[in-house]
């Protein structure tokens, strides 16, 4: 696929979003890629149903954690997800997104298409 016709071509439209306050420089398109995701995947979960989301916002990426499913495992556990996420989050500004960590109440519900 040319990079024309990719979904996430790098073009003026995407500096709608303003400047970027701390360098000011024009703020840049945030994707979450599908290198990004196979990074992602090769970091082992320290439980099997962990309840996570990487979602998309116009300035950063948000890791969303579910809290329902989070309280539902002990302290150890609990520890053991935060360095995974923690993980995660390192991977993500490896590709020079700013990432952020977002709790959400309630579980994850699954949408069927």
């Amino acid at each position: 696929m040319s990079l024309e016709n990719s979904k996430h071509f790098y073009d003026n439209r995407h500096f709608k979003h303003g400047i970027n306050l701390w360098t000011g420089d024009p703020n840049k398109p945030v994707f979450y890629t599908k290198e990004m995701a196979l990074k992602i995947r090769d970091i082992k979960k320290p439980v099997h149903d962990l309840q996570m989301d990487i979602v998309e916002y116009p300035d950063f990426l948000a890791i969303r954690l579910y809290e329902n499913n989070f309280l539902q495992y002990g302290d150890g556990v609990r520890m053991k997800i935060i360095d995974y996420v923690e993980k995660v989050k390192k991977v993500i500004e490896s590709y020079g997104v700013r990432c952020e960590l977002e709790g959400k109440p309630g579980e994850r519900i699954l949408r069927r298409s």
